[in-house]
């Protein structure tokens, strides 16, 4: 559960500042890139969530009250770093679009 709030806490934070850019009508290309990063990042991280499921072993991070806290910190982490070394390409793609839809 505290896995799901962590996850839907970035998903919040990642919408909101895409609808704060998806907003203005002239996004800087920094700003584009920043946004889609953070899209992948998230979008890792859900699918990361999914694939451990309960896989993480009993107590693995201490008491099994606190497994479900740094399961889904460490959830997060994962996207973030395989996001920074290059992700899956689905930043490249949401950038390319976002900068497409200010052209029209």
């Amino acid at each position: 559960m505290l896995v799901n709030d962590a996850i839907s806490a970035q998903s919040q934070s990642a919408t909101a500042k895409m609808a704060a850019l998806g907003a203005a009508k002239n996004m800087s290309p920094e700003q584009a890139k920043a946004v889609s990063k953070d899209f992948e990042s998230l979008f890792i991280s859900q699918m990361l969530e999914q694939m451990f499921g309960e896989s993480v072993g009993s107590e693995a991070f201490g008491a099994s009250d606190t497994d479900e806290i740094y399961k889904g910190l460490m959830v997060q982490e994962y996207g973030k770093m395989i996001t920074k070394s290059g992700g899956i390409g689905i930043a490249d793609y949401v950038n390319r679009e976002l900068l497409k839809q200010q052209e029209i």
